[in-house]
């Protein structure tokens, strides 16, 4: 089980980092002249392929960190609770809840990221649909 875990962890930084690199391709603000002469910033959308893809990398990421955190939370309880039972009382064990801790932060962000993503492409569609109109 712990190597699921680990090639789970190792798949969602895959994917996170795929996600960054597409994230840095998005066209920034740049400044045009209006029809008065006067300059206005302008920041274009980013294309459509490139926001899916992303949205598809960072959601299958958050679902992978979801059961990998959910594998890894389970499994240090577990071995707790066992040494515990196992040692009659004599030995005290405790979670590293720090750690756990640090898992559930990383599995939010990448769930605010694939929220947000879809959000984004969400809010660009519709915008597309009202300016054809």
């Amino acid at each position: 089980m712990a190597d699921n875990v680990i090639n789970f962890s190792i798949a969602v930084i895959a994917l996170a980092f795929i996600t960054i690199l597409l994230l840095a391709t998005f066209p920034g603000w740049h400044e045009e002249q209006n029809d008065s002469g006067s300059d206005v910033e302008i920041k274009p959308f980013p294309s459509r392929p490139v926001i899916v893809i992303a949205m598809a990398a960072s959601t299958l990421a958050s679902m992978l960190a979801l059961v990998s955190m959910m594998w890894q939370h389970t499994a240090s309880v577990a071995a707790a609770t066992t040494a515990q039972n196992l040692g009659y009382g004599t030995v005290r064990s405790d979670v590293g809840a720090t750690a756990l801790a640090l898992g559930w932060v990383g599995f939010a962000l990448m769930a605010l990221t694939a929220i947000a993503l879809i959000v984004m492409y969400m809010s660009i569609r519709s915008m597309d649909q009202l300016t054809d109109e």
